[in-house]
């Protein structure tokens, strides 16, 4: 099974008792409801009989998305009338103070007074006529209020057409006022159109002056920046990157050229360090070291073949050697000579490099200058365009404006003017019944739920369970005031409501006493006048149908049973006890059935001390033995007579009268009980009257509609 079905059916159920609780509690208050409502009807039909006629006067008028106008000149005004908020703002327009000012200098003060004193007073022969102000400025501004307050706009759906007019206590006046309202509306529109006009005619012209201040002063910028910085607006001289455009590949050239002759240039300088030239590769291929070698060899050849002949000292010889000296001497000098000639193209070679690097970088630095000056050329003169053509813009829209001051028109027009209307519109009688009578029915019904909600006192059997926590033996139904005997009322009248409820609350005690030959049952309540005197003894009378019964009353401070059965016999319990008396002179038998009743008797100055004594226990036990149930009808608990007594007893009935004991109440009694120990057997909510039928009873609806139904008749009851 679905876990979520039962958690279903029982918010289902919840709800259906929330509803039907609702409907008990308007049921219980239905004729305060019904009252107040038609109360609430009532003043409403007053109140609407009671106020003036108001007339309703309209004009219709045509208000158009856009104005004819002659130029374009939706950028002076700023408006954009094809929307829904330049309508709205129209409709708010009408409703100003100004064109109600308009209209009352139209129509007059005195007739607005007039006016004001038949629309402000009501029609009743106590109430006397306002009394004017003679000031023209307050009278002024009275007429002012009455106007303002009585406009009305209703736009046409859908279309450009809108109905003003007024609400007035004169026909003939709510249409005057509706035709002037429309005429002023359109007056106040041109005027406005041209005080705007006028208004952006002077604020473009001093804005077209002071643009073109902006425009010269732009101008003057431009020129003197040319002059100062030697350039012209045609264009810069474009020689630098010319010059640049050259002297990137010779500046190339002489890089390579130099870095070519840098490595003999190396090799030269280290050569110079060592004195060793010859070991130079550079300088061995020169033409002239070259031949200058070859003979310094050819020499030296000489000098070793004529070594092997002569002598150091052959002439031979020493011509062989001075020849050799001059060929090293001869090739020494060129390998200098070489070397230097390398040195000094080496140094030719990097300042060449240098100078032509020194040049591009001038030009490049030139180009960059100049690039500059023409960006800011650029910016100077895009200032003048921007300048030129606001100020061109704005003289323009100057010219147009002027002529504007020509042709004025209205974008609003007069369609059909207001007629007199004679049917008044309020007040509606049916409409204010209407609106009274709900007005006092939510009055009423949220009235009733307060006074619900406030209502602390136990009603039904669910009070009884939810604030007691305990069984509901049965409920005794209110016996009307007519009922002569009451204490009798069960023999009396056994095919009514309240004897079947006895009977009800009759088997629940006896199912809750079958254990015990000889029972003891007490009857006691929260407070006096719950009508535990009256259930005693009707219960007593419906147990003696099927037992011996013997009721005592209990209550020796307020022994009401004997005066309830018109037993004037001062015997009873109380002389019982002392041993003044015997049995059969206390006891008397109710006439028709099988109870017996034993009265207070005299009433003793000290009657818990009298209840709390052996000689009553032993005289309870000696009655116990001559009767099947004996039923004490004790004094309420806010005495503690019933909780002594509760303790000689089998069970104790807990009578709770609805409608009136608050729960509070009831619950300190029930505790009081359950701390001495009692047995409480249950509830008998008595005195259920028709108020409390309301509510009906619940689960328990069979006390209120079941009983016709098994043949019985009557009327319901409770009394004490």
């Amino acid at each position: 099974m679905n876990p979520q079905v039962p958690a279903l059916e029982e918010n289902v159920r919840s709800q259906r008792d929330t509803f039907h609780e609702y409907l008990r509690v308007l049921r219980r208050h239905l004729w305060p409801i019904v009252g107040l409502t038609l109360l609430f009807a009532a003043l409403g039909a007053l109140n609407s009989a009671m106020k003036v006629p108001i007339y309703w006067g309209s004009a219709t008028m045509q208000i158009e998305r856009e104005a004819a106008k002659y130029v374009a000149v939706q950028e002076i005004y700023g408006q954009n009338n094809l929307n829904y908020e330049y309508y709205q703002t129209q409709y708010e327009v009408l409703k100003t103070r100004p064109l109600a000012e308009r209209v009352v200098d139209k129509v007059g003060v005195d007739k607005l007074m007039a006016l004001f004193v038949k629309q402000g007073r009501i029609s009743m022969p106590w109430r006397k006529a306002p009394v004017l102000p003679t000031d023209p400025k307050v009278r002024r501004e009275m007429a002012i209020g009455l106007v303002h307050s009585a406009v009305r706009v209703d736009p046409v759906r859908n279309s450009q057409l809108v109905r003003v007019g007024y609400e007035v206590a004169d026909p003939a006046m709510a249409a005057e006022l509706a035709n002037q309202l429309v005429d002023s509306y359109i007056e106040n529109n041109l005027e406005s159109r041209l005080q705007m006009v006028s208004k952006a005619s002077n604020w473009l012209a001093e804005k077209s002056s002071g643009l073109k201040t902006k425009v010269d002063e732009s101008q003057s910028r431009l020129s003197d920046y040319l002059a100062r910085e030697r350039v012209s607006v045609a264009g810069l001289d474009t020689m630098s990157e010319q010059n640049v455009q050259m002297l990137i590949p010779r500046v190339a050239e002489a890089r390579a050229d130099r870095l070519s002759r840098e490595s003999m240039y190396q090799q030269v300088q280290a050569a110079r360090k060592s004195g060793r030239y010859e070991e130079v590769l550079s300088l061995a291929a020169n033409e002239q070291v070259s031949g200058l070698r070859t003979t310094l060899t050819s020499a030296q050849q000489n000098v070793t073949d004529l070594s092997s002949k002569y002598g150091p000292q052959h002439p031979a010889m020493q011509a062989a050697k001075s020849e050799l000296e001059v060929a090293r001497k001869n090739f020494n000098t060129a390998l200098a000579a070489a070397a230097e000639n390398i040195v000094r193209e080496y140094e030719t070679a990097r300042s060449l490099e240098q100078q032509l690097q020194a040049q591009l970088t001038s030009a490049q630095m030139s180009v960059q200058s100049g690039n500059r000056k023409s960006l800011e050329v650029q910016k100077l003169q895009r200032d003048i365009e921007a300048n030129l053509q606001i100020y061109e813009k704005f003289l323009n829209q100057q010219k147009e404006t002027g002529q504007l001051v020509d042709f004025q028109t209205s974008n609003a027009r007069l369609i059909e003017s207001a007629s007199i209307n004679y049917a008044p519109i309020s007040p509606d009688l049916n409409r204010g019944i209407i609106i009274a009578a709900l007005l006092g029915l939510a009055l009423a019904m949220a009235l009733a739920f307060l006074l619900e909600h406030l209502d602390n006192t136990i009603k039904t059997i669910d009070d009884v369970e939810r604030h007691l926590a305990l069984p509901v033996l049965g409920m005794l139904p209110q016996l009307k005031e007519a009922v002569a005997e009451p204490a009798r009322y069960f023999l009396d009248n056994p095919r009514t409501h309240f004897s079947e409820a006895v009977r009800t609350v009759r088997t629940g005690v006896l199912l809750s006493t079958l254990s015990k030959a000889h029972r003891r049952i007490l009857v006691t309540s929260s407070v006096p006048s719950e009508g535990k005197t009256t259930l005693s003894l009707n219960l007593a009378q419906a147990m003696s149908q099927v037992h011996k019964v013997l009721l005592i009353d209990a209550d020796l401070r307020r022994p009401s049973v004997a005066k309830a059965l018109h037993d004037k016999k001062p015997i009873g319990l109380s002389q019982f006890i002392a041993g003044e008396a015997k049995i059969s002179e206390c006891v008397t038998q109710i006439e028709g059935s099988n109870t017996y009743v034993m009265s207070a008797g005299t009433t003793p100055p000290n009657p818990l001390e009298l209840l709390s004594s052996a000689k009553f226990v032993e005289a309870l036990d000696n009655l116990g033995k001559a009767f099947d149930f004996i039923i004490l009808d004790c004094a309420p608990l806010i005495v503690s007579d019933g909780l002594v007594l509760s303790r000689l007893v089998d069970g104790v009935i807990y009578v709770v009268r609805g409608d009136h004991t608050p729960y509070q109440a009831a619950q300190g009694g029930v505790r009081r009980l359950q701390r001495s120990g009692a047995h409480i057997l249950g509830v008998v909510l008595n005195r259920v009257g028709e108020r409390s039928h309301g509510y009906g009873y619940g689960r328990y609806s069979y006390y209120a509609e079941g009983y016709n139904s098994y043949g019985y008749y009557g009327t319901d009851s409770a009394k004490k």
